[in-house]
């Protein structure tokens, strides 16, 4: 259950595959929470949200290929800002994605969530007042991805892929809505039930109003995280000097921003304060 509401309070900005490129909520500053491999584990291991309530509406948005960088705006509807120019090492041909408008909403339901502690012999955390039939919405507005990358064979014996590549991505913070009880609310009632992490539980509440704040987990086993000065603004730089892959994060003026590659830190700031 409680993966469901921090999947839904995290921007996860991988940097290869085909995950969604986010899913946050309200404008604010971007902020670092330390999430370790046993964290990953027990939250792939709670139960889903839909065992607590009622989901309506698109779990994720549909995407689409456009063909350009002005097809991709005209579907957005808003002007893109793309770096003016790329390292030598990457190729100049681009891929476009936009998502497509979604809503989702979540309305808590007292007796399903009994039900489920029933089923499961669990003595659920009492329920705050007004939590039961409150209403959570989630407005999407499109979001464009542009990945701009080539491949090389590289070993010997036989040949191994190695991908080159940055993306740029970019469109308005989504919007949180919410009828019958405040977010954090639910997201408290979630964190005083067992099986999520306390300490990953302390780091988000760490942060205050989880509707005002953009958490972004960081595996600080595996990478490094600091705040940043970029475009103007403050932001979340992840990664280090390796190439081996880091990304900057950052909002300005009720739009998210992010880049995120297979390149040095240092390049990828330098993209991200390049963009025009």
């Amino acid at each position: 259950m409680a993966a469901a509401v921090v999947a839904a309070l995290a921007l996860v900005l991988p940097l290869a595959g085909d995950a969604d490129p986010l899913s946050v909520f309200q404008p604010a500053p971007v902020r670092a929470v330390s999430v370790r491999p046993v964290d990953v584990s027990a939250l792939r291991a709670l139960p889903a949200l839909d065992d607590f309530g009622t989901i309506q509406g698109a779990v994720s948005p549909g995407i689409d290929e456009p063909e350009s960088a002005a097809v991709a705006a005209r579907d957005a509807g808003y002007p893109l800002r793309l770096p003016a120019a790329l390292p030598a090492a990457l190729s100049n041909e681009a891929h476009y994605r936009v998502t497509r408008r979604s809503r989702t909403s979540f309305t808590f339901s007292r007796a399903k969530a009994a039900q489920w502690a029933r089923q499961h012999k669990v003595a659920l955390h009492p329920l705050p007042a007004g939590l039961d039939g409150a209403t959570y919405t989630i407005a999407l507005q499109p979001i464009v991805v542009v990945t701009y990358g080539a491949f090389s064979e590289e070993g010997s014996g036989h040949a191994v892929r190695t991908a080159r590549f940055v993306a740029v991505a970019q469109g308005p913070v989504p919007t949180l809505t919410a009828t019958g009880a405040p977010l954090r609310a639910l997201t408290g009632w979630f964190a005083a039930q067992p099986g999520i992490s306390k300490r990953l539980v302390a780091q988000i509440e760490a942060l205050g109003d989880p509707a005002q704040a953009i958490p972004v987990p960081v595996r600080f086993n595996e990478q490094t995280a600091s705040k940043i000065a970029v475009d103007g603004v403050q932001g979340l730089v992840i990664g280090d000097e390796t190439g081996i892959g880091s990304a900057i994060v950052w909002t300005k003026a009720g739009r998210l921003y992010a880049v995120a590659g297979t390149l040095p830190q240092s390049e990828i700031v330098a993209l991200a304060n390049d963009l025009k």
